[in-house]
């Protein structure tokens, strides 16, 4: 990142893309579905979150670390080379055998977020393509097979994609990008009734076309399309850093512009059915009890009775649901501990 890059409107509009497209991560169903109760899996989650943010700050510190140690080099250090030349050079000083402890480390942390990608994007397929539009009522051990291939697949596309990015930072702007602009169908499933299906690939799909025309495209090390070489010059100073247009603005662009198409395409095309859509928010508001049976996809267990709708807003197919006190509390806590983090972090740098 660039100094001067990273203002309070950055920060602001990549938390606001990053709301969108958390929920989207292909792992995060199974891990809000590995607790027994929704409490479980609330405080799975929200822990296991902050216990990341944690990390964050010592890799902040590292990062500090490394511009202390390599910012008035006379040797020009690849930045995505830092954290390892880090290790090389201090680790053997502390101890003998820390460099293997910080290799498996690596290794460890890597391989535990990308098997479960593999693992939740290969059932993805499995499940929701191939037996919905394949092959219906095969054996399991058919569907155990197919998802196996394609956990070999998403593996092979993961790398070919991974090795296409200039660096580290390229990638994780485009995962966040990724991940928003399937969020938004997300988030409008779970609030706006009126919302179709046709909305929401319409949604998706302009979202993404934005995203396309303000990128730079090349394809076998050919620009194929480059934005900001076309059309820089002409958008406004604000839009811009260093020429180019501006990470959150782009972000502005795509989220804009798939709500806008999502909404219009909904408005014009058919409704769904609305005994289907009261089935689905019956599920949707209903907690999960301990020792459910497992059942079908969005049908409730034999004897549980659906809870009570409680809205707080409801206009024009919005509904916006009242938060109880058990989700008010935990919305404070949260808050309470961000707050104590960011304390945290201004105390330890405060001379």
């Amino acid at each position: 990142m660039a100094p001067g890059k990273i203002t309070a409107f950055y920060i602001a509009i990549i938390a606001i893309n990053a709301l969108v497209g958390f929920t989207t991560q292909p792992h995060n169903m199974g891990i809000c579905s590995a607790g027994k109760t929704e409490m479980e899996s609330r405080v799975g989650l929200t822990g296991g979150n902050f216990i990341k943010r944690i990390c964050t700050v010592a890799w902040m510190m590292t990062g500090l670390c490394a511009v202390a140690m390599f910012a008035t080099s006379d040797t020009e250090i690849d930045i995505d080379h830092v954290y390892g030349l880090m290790a090389h050079r201090l680790l053997p000083q502390i101890a003998p055998g820390l460099v293997g402890l910080f290799i498996a480390s690596m290794l460890a942390a890597v391989m535990s977020s990308c098997d479960a990608f593999m693992v939740t994007a290969s059932a993805l397929f499995t499940e929701n393509i191939y037996r919905k539009h394949f092959v219906r009522d095969a054996a399991d051990r058919h569907y155990i097979w197919v998802g196996r291939g394609a956990s070999v697949l998403v593996v092979v596309v993961g790398i070919t994609f991974a090795l296409s990015f200039e660096n580290v930072v390229s990638g994780l702007e485009i995962f966040w990008k990724i991940s928003a602009m399937m969020g938004i169908a997300f988030w409008a499933g779970l609030f706006w009734r009126r919302a179709t299906v046709a909305g929401a690939w319409a949604g998706t799909m302009v979202s993404f076309t934005v995203l396309l025309f303000t990128s730079k495209i090349s394809m076998l090390g050919v620009d194929v399309w480059n934005f900001n070489e076309r059309f820089a010059r002409y958008l406004p100073e604000a839009f811009l850093f260093e020429g180019q247009l501006n990470l959150p603005w782009q972000m502005i662009l795509y989220l804009t512009a798939g709500v806008s198409s999502l909404i219009v395409v909904s408005l014009l095309t058919p409704p769904v059915r609305e005994e289907k859509l009261e089935q689905f928010y019956k599920c949707l508001r209903t907690p999960v009890a301990t020792g459910e049976p497992e059942v079908e996809p969005f049908t409730l267990p034999a004897g549980v009775e659906p809870a009570r709708r409680n809205v707080v807003f409801d206009y024009l197919g919005l509904e916006i649901p009242r938060i109880s006190p058990v989700g008010l509390a935990g919305f404070i806590a949260s808050w309470l501990a961000i707050a104590a983090l960011i304390g945290g972090v201004y105390w330890i740098f405060t001379p």
